[in-house]
């Protein structure tokens, strides 16, 4: 199963009344996705190193995309955004 992190970008790329929800208040988006203060910080801080480790450390990232376990990931992760700074 992926990590609170890794749907919660997946969601914001998806979904975008998800992302309005967060445009609109980033803070309370986070905490109800259940993000860590850690993870809120790399998302506050553009922090695109430590969100693509994360993302590539997450051994859910293939199910949580769609993606059949027995294919690669792609050689970009098109999920991760530079999200407007609240």
């Amino acid at each position: 199963m992926a990590t609170n992190l890794t749907h919660f970008l997946i969601a914001i790329g998806d979904n975008p009344q998800q992302l309005l929800e967060y445009e609109q208040n980033p803070q309370a988006a986070m905490t109800l996705a259940g993000l860590t203060p850690a993870e809120q910080s790399m998302i506050l801080n553009r922090d695109v190193q430590a969100i693509r480790s994360h993302l590539l450390s997450d051994p859910g990232l293939k199910q949580a995309m769609g993606i059949p376990a027995n294919q690669s990931l792609p050689a970009t992760i098109p999920m991760i955004v530079f999200l407007p700074r609240p």
